[in-house]
């Protein structure tokens, strides 16, 4: 009898193995998926620089809510006040008599005034290819890359969270292999976190 009992006993150690015994702890990527989609409100400066082979610099204010996001350029002087905003109805640019020039391609999420807006999509609900510890600006930073497809086109993005607060430090996105966009990140405003992430 004690031999047939046997193999009844280790079939529940055997299901807790499987099944995973208790709440496993969240890993890092998906605390960033957490913190990112119970966000409400996101403001920030960033200093975006473009590479289309010259080079180009722009302060952009940025804010992002449930219904829409919007970009507005502060510096270069010559174009301050161009907006662009951007909702499910696409992507509007407004502006007096001037006109945000890049020579970058066309893709969505992938020019200056949209790519931050497209970075917290992925951040909010994208599966990061690989991630990572690495120290960035002299901050102790979660490392995190997005492989995608951008029309066609193989693309990547690459994002510095602090490690404490998930705010990004900076970022990077790629086209083909060359990296075309590059921002630093300022003086953020986060609203409507959920409850535990980031920790």
């Amino acid at each position: 009898m004690k031999k047939n009992q046997k193999p009844w006993l280790a079939l529940p150690l055997l299901l807790c193995l499987l099944a995973g015994c208790g709440k496993q702890e969240a890993g890092p990527e998906q605390q960033v998926r957490e913190y990112y989609n119970g966000l409400e409100h996101f403001s920030t400066t960033a200093t975006v620089t473009a590479d289309s082979g010259v080079i180009m610099e722009y302060q952009l204010a940025i804010e992002k809510t449930p219904e829409q996001s919007s970009a507005t350029v502060v510096e270069p002087q010559e174009i301050a006040g161009v907006r662009c905003v951007i909702s499910e109805n696409g992507t509007k640019l407004q502006y007096d008599d001037a006109e945000l020039e890049t020579l970058l391609p066309a893709i969505s999420g992938f020019t200056p005034v949209d790519c931050v807006d497209g970075l917290l999509n992925s951040l909010a609900g994208g599966v990061p290819t690989e991630w990572g510890k690495e120290e960035k600006e002299g901050i102790s930073c979660l490392a995190l890359t997005y492989e995608l497809d951008a029309e066609g086109r193989a693309a990547a993005k690459r994002v510095w969270l602090q490690e404490d607060t998930l705010e990004p430090v900076c970022a990077e996105w790629f086209l083909e292999g060359d990296r075309i966009l590059h921002a630093v990140f300022h003086n953020g405003e986060k609203d409507g976190q959920t409850e535990g992430a980031g920790a």
